[in-house]
């Protein structure tokens, strides 16, 4: 997404006038955008619901004690299974279904949208206009054959069918036997109904009766565990899925914010490697002058050096002690650094790159 003083001259640029109380946002600039190329695409209509699904803190940002408290926990948290999938909310509207994800788009600045590649998901929602569940668009294989290319996970084969042509996504679906499956985890809106402000327990009651109405072999509940959390987790690793989901049980749903109440616990991979490389920081962001991300690499039984990851969530204070200067005053690696070991942390390798998905540093070794 554009930093805000991009935003700021798109819009003078376009000749949009944006008014802002208090501290500069991005937010009434992007506002702003969305309503004045959705009104030069569809003069006349209203523009659709920009709603943006709660996001998730990581099991890795606990201390220790922290998470043996979740662990040992009885009633207040519940866990569902994580699925490989991509994100989605599933909106049932009187004039048909409309599938948002999380990404917005850098020219209509509106959330994207999927309906058109997932037709099948359409029938069997009778009596649930005004509805609008959160889930994963799941591919039910890992392996599908794109025609271009051989994917290697459920997720990689999701977003090959989402991102092509609906004629090609149709293609895909029904030549791999494998129609992607909506697995409901949540619900914001019951038939008209706003039920964000209910604890989670009570809107999976809520989630349950519209589940129940459903006619839709491709659309699923996720089951959610009370007890026995930390067995559901390791079982559903140790059977290759990718994690679980613990949630506060009397939570509120609260779109669009990062939350402490839900917590993601994926598959973990831990590496240890070694600093081979860096980049600078974004000037962006203010850290052109600083390290911005350090490359991890681990050595072969051969003996050739092979990157395993970027990491690149430093706090300024980390990135100052990491920065050097040459002698011509440019920023460089601290020396130091390169070849320093340190334990990494991650969900899993990636198919094609071998690199470390959600890389993060554990420690570093001394």
């Amino acid at each position: 997404m554009k930093n805000l003083a991009e935003l700021q001259s798109e819009c003078q640029t376009l000749g949009i006038n944006v008014t802002s109380c208090g501290r500069a946002s991005k937010e009434p600039y992007i506002t702003a955008l969305q309503q004045y190329h959705w009104e030069r695409e569809q003069p006349g209509k209203a523009l659709p619901r920009q709603i943006m699904p709660m996001l998730l803190e990581d099991w890795t940002d606990l201390d220790e004690c922290q998470a043996q408290e979740l662990e040992a926990d009885h009633h207040s948290w519940i866990v569902q299974q994580k699925h490989d999938g991509v994100r989605t909310l599933f909106h049932v509207q009187p004039d048909g279904i409309r599938i948002t994800g999380r990404c917005t788009s850098e020219v209509t600045y509106r959330l994207t949208e999927h309906q058109d590649n997932v037709a099948h998901l359409f029938h069997g929602l009778e009596g649930l206009e005004g509805t609008i569940l959160d889930g994963e668009l799941v591919c039910p294989f890992a392996q599908v054959n794109t025609g271009s290319t051989i994917t290697t996970s459920p997720l990689q084969a999701a977003v090959a069918v989402l991102a092509a042509s609906p004629e090609k996504a149709d293609h895909i679906q029904r030549s791999n036997e494998a129609h992607l499956r909506l697995h409901v985890f949540d619900i914001l809106e019951l038939r008209c109904e706003n039920v964000t402000r209910l604890p989670l327990v009570q809107r999976l009651q809520c989630l349950e009766e519209a589940i129940g109405r459903i006619q839709n072999p491709h659309i699923a509940l996720v089951p959610s565990f009370v007890v026995n959390k930390r067995a559901i987790h390791d079982n559903i690793v140790s059977a290759g899925g990718e994690g679980s989901v613990w949630k506060h049980a009397n939570s509120p749903y609260e779109p669009g914010k990062r939350v402490s109440h839900w917590i993601k616990r994926k598959r973990g991979l831990e590496v240890e490697a070694f600093v081979t490389g860096f980049k600078l920081g974004s000037p962006e962001r203010g850290h052109s002058h600083l390290v911005g991300a350090v490359e991890f690499s681990v050595k072969e039984a051969s003996g050739s050096i092979r990157p395993i990851a970027w990491i690149s969530g430093w706090s300024d204070q980390e990135r100052g002690v990491m920065t050097w200067k040459n002698l011509d005053g440019t920023p460089t690696l601290n020396p130091t650094y390169f070849g320093r070991p340190a334990v990494v942390v991650g969900q899993d390798e990636a198919g094609r790159s071998r690199r470390i998905r959600h890389a993060r540093l554990k420690q570093w070794v001394a």
